[in-house]
């Protein structure tokens, strides 16, 4: 089964769609990593600028050898300057899967 990394964050409430673009972006180059299954990103109703990221991976061992390479850094800098205080990260491994179809 396959893991969900979630980090609750917030960033500046003014600057909300900037955020956005640069999550986009973002999305697109950590879908070339080895393990990688998909990313979102949901913004909490009522709340501007607080956001949890969630980025599903085959493995929680190749989301940290990603999360702890050089590449990270570089991959996920545009996001960076948003933020305003530090993320939580929690792992949640998925127990019972949709039924598809």
């Amino acid at each position: 089964m396959t893991v969900r990394m979630m980090l609750f964050s917030t960033v500046d409430a003014e600057r909300e769609q900037e955020f956005e673009a640069a999550f986009s972006k973002v999305r697109e180059r950590v879908a070339t990593m080895p393990g990688h299954v998909r990313d979102e990103l949901l913004r909490l109703e009522g709340t501007a600028g607080s956001y949890v990221l969630i980025s599903e991976w085959e493995k929680r061992e190749q989301f940290i050898e990603w999360l702890e390479s050089p590449a990270h850094d570089s991959m996920t800098a545009e996001m960076r300057p948003f933020f305003l205080r530090p993320s939580e990260m929690r792992f949640y491994s998925l127990r019972v899967p949709f039924p598809r179809g």
